[in-house]
């Protein structure tokens, strides 16, 4: 079941597909990337088995695409994220890092306060949505965060939840709740998954933070 990362602005969505060619997209980036995610789909011959798009969160780096890709598919995520798809609004980012909050001031110049509201948005739940493809629920990130695990390939697909280094994985300085935030990387370690992929950063052979030792 290959997992495709498609490197974005800043961020990255997934394309995954099982062995019976059903296909999720995960996430749509920024507004502007709507574009390259169809050419993407296109190129891969898959957008014709798109069974739907999943969303790990509803920040604006990974819902603001959305209105762009003109898809006839459902547009899963969590019920905590559900009103932004809907009413055309993203979650703002809870930011513990000075530096991080003038970088994201910058950034904002560069990106619309909102997008456009969309139809066909239903609720992502736990359990299987494509064969071989689960739904945690991992909240700490945002009350919405979700990651997909894949056990038969034992690689998990973590959103935010964690950012890839050269040095192994980190938790983000962007959370709302930092104890909800902890279990749930514990919950994702201890699926034991052999391959960690991140929306920022390098995805990889997990090495996870010192935090939930």
């Amino acid at each position: 079941m290959p997992v495709t990362e498609i490197k974005l602005r800043f961020v990255k969505a997934f394309i995954v597909e099982n062995n019976k060619g059903e296909t999720i997209l995960v996430d749509a980036g920024t507004p502007g990337s709507g574009k390259k995610l169809r050419e993407v789909l296109e190129q891969r011959g898959v957008l014709n088995r798109l069974r739907a798009v999943v969303f790990t969160h509803s920040h604006g780096d990974h819902i603001g695409g959305a209105p762009e890709l003109g898809l006839k598919v459902p547009l899963l995520i969590h019920e905590d994220g559900e009103k932004f798809l809907r009413e055309g609004r993203w979650r703002k980012p809870v930011i513990h890092s000075r530096l991080y909050r003038v970088g994201f001031s910058l950034l904002s110049l560069f990106m619309k306060d909102d997008g456009r509201p969309l139809q066909s948005v239903e609720k992502l739940k736990e359990g299987e949505i494509i064969e071989g493809v689960n739904v945690i629920y991992t909240p700490g990130h945002t009350s919405d965060s979700v990651t997909l695990h894949l056990p038969h390939e034992n690689v998990v697909i973590v959103g935010d939840t964690l950012q890839g280094t050269g040095s192994g994985l980190r938790l983000p300085v962007i959370y709302e709740d930092k104890d909800q935030l902890l279990e749930s990387v514990r919950r994702i370690a201890s699926l034991n998954p052999q391959f960690v992929y991140v929306s920022h950063g390098t995805s990889g052979k997990p090495r996870w933070p010192d935090e939930i030792k």
